[in-house]
């Protein structure tokens, strides 16, 4: 499907509103309070659903019944072997470098999120929101699923907005999208990449929790 530059521009202005709106929760995520953690959950899930459908609408998802098949969970799998080394060898850099943690994590750590809201907003909603920014609108629309530059550009506009604040950093986060974004070139289904990444999420959080 060739788009015009103007239609490729309104595909990047919806990936940005779409980070935008994702964002907006953010402010209360520290909340004690029981009815905004249970208005904010609702609120998470929605913005979730809202951003599946639009996916859907655009062509951008097929379902989830894709997961189905022995394929799938290879690329899956692979995926999340990629990301897991990527990870190890920035956190190697990261230890040269003399830090410790990545200012993403530092972040949520700070916040001390209701672990409700933070299995909801890391293992639900980043992942679908991020994926269909990332993979979907700006390696499908804006690019193209088979273009270097949409790869290597969506890549690192994902590790930008996770923070980084050393290179290790930028290791662990631009790896991650990049992993994401090869598994989603080659196969062309965006449900895997947003399984892989809720996947690494899950371990995260489960780390988290635990310490």
């Amino acid at each position: 499907m060739r788009l015009s530059l103007f239609q490729r521009f309104l595909y990047f202005g919806l990936a940005f509103l779409i980070l935008y709106i994702e964002q907006l929760p953010a402010i209360y995520l520290g909340t004690k309070s029981t009815n905004l953690i249970i208005f904010l959950i609702l609120i998470m899930l929605l913005i979730s659903g809202a951003t599946l459908y639009l996916g859907k609408r655009l062509g951008l998802l097929e379902g989830f019944k894709l997961l189905n098949s022995k394929k799938a969970w290879g690329a899956i799998c692979l995926t999340c072997l990629g990301i897991l080394l990527v990870a190890k060898i920035g956190t190697l850099v990261m230890i040269e470098e003399g830090i410790t943690n990545t200012a993403n994590q530092k972040v949520l750590e700070s916040i001390h999120m209701n672990p409700i809201i933070l299995i909801t907003r890391s293992v639900i909603m980043a992942p679908i929101v991020e994926e269909v920014v990332f993979r979907g609108l700006l390696m499908t629309r804006v690019f193209n699923s088979n273009s270097i530059v949409g790869l290597i550009v969506s890549s690192f506009l994902f590790g930008l907005v996770h923070i980084p604040n050393s290179i290790g950093a930028w290791i662990i986060y631009g790896g991650m999208g990049l992993a994401l974004a090869t598994v989603y070139r080659t196969t062309k289904k965006l449900e895997y990449s947003i399984m892989a990444h809720m996947i690494n999420n899950t371990l995260a959080v489960s780390m988290m929790l635990h310490l």
